[in-house]
């Protein structure tokens, strides 16, 4: 769970936003007024009924801040759905950005300030090198890079794995873990399952977001024909034979690490209550900070 979806902690602001995101209070968690396992249907905003506001660049963006506040704090139950797609939420308040500023806000949205940034450099680079927009996340697109577009041999990975930096704090957690007092059995044996009842423990999986690109991948044999796909994890071993693979890479990891953003068919079903979702169910409130 993040911080944006603990509904306990304090008021928090979002990763390169003016958003301060302002969770219930209560010691134990509660969800908003008419939870019953289902997200609370909200009728749709009438765009139409308020004065449209045309935001085309960055100066209008930050000209307009305090409009955007008010209208923001007047339709609480739409302001939740900044979370859920800013682009489309704006909208449905009357706000209508340009195509340049809505890659901004979205791109604000979903990284920090650095990563962002990183993450246009390498957009750029590659589309420049490449000329054709990465898409790193498209595990048939990443075959194309590497066998059409880079020529590279395949590699027979078989069950090999990418290299990941140790948690933050892993370390510390597991001094902390030796200091602990040993527990003493409650009972000289623990107690028996029935034959037939049977447990599923969901699989594990490195965190991407550890993918180490600075350790070198191993040397693998050619494989005997090319994938059609190739997933981020697979993309790992092929980083060291070409840098422009490398940087496809590293935009992948960051592309996967975003914040969602939501489809329109998703935004629709979300804000009519028919798809169920954490955001509207446990945040009351969000608002813009005007300064």
């Amino acid at each position: 769970m993040s911080d944006a979806d603990d509904p306990s902690g304090p008021p928090g602001r979002w990763p390169g936003s003016g958003l301060l995101i302002k969770p219930g209070q209560a010691k134990y968690p509660r969800p908003a007024a008419g939870f019953s396992g289902q997200a609370v249907p909200v009728a749709l905003a009438d765009a139409t009924q308020r004065k449209a506001i045309r935001i085309e660049s960055h100066r209008a963006l930050a000209g307009k801040q305090r409009d955007l506040a008010a209208r923001v704090a007047a339709h609480p139950d739409v302001a939740v759905m900044l979370l859920i797609n800013p682009i489309l939420a704006f909208k449905q308040l009357g706000v209508t950005l340009s195509p340049e500023i809505a890659s901004h806000v979205l791109h604000a949205v979903q990284h920090p300030a650095p990563v962002r940034t990183r993450r246009e450099a390498l957009e750029a680079s590659l589309k420049k090198a490449l000329g054709e927009a990465a898409r790193p996340v498209d595990a048939v697109w990443n075959a194309r890079l590497l066998f059409t577009l880079r020529k590279l041999k395949p590699l027979d990975i078989g069950d090999a794995k990418p290299a990941y930096t140790l948690p933050l704090g892993q370390q510390e957690a597991q001094n902390l873990h030796d200091l602990r007092p040993r527990a003493v059995l409650r009972y000289p044996q623990p107690r028996l399952l029935p034959p037939r009842t049977r447990l599923n423990a969901v699989s594990w999986k490195e965190s991407l977001r550890r993918m180490d690109l600075a350790a070198p991948a191993p040397q693998l044999p050619n494989a005997a024909k090319a994938p059609a796909e190739v997933v981020l994890e697979d993309l790992w071993f092929y980083k060291d034979q070409d840098e422009i693979v490398h940087d496809a890479l590293e935009l992948g990891l960051i592309m996967r690490s975003a914040f969602p953003i939501h489809s329109p068919d998703s935004f629709r079903k979300v804000l009519s209550g028919e798809q169920r979702n954490a955001f509207r169910s446990w945040i009351k409130r969000i608002r813009f900070n005007p300064t």
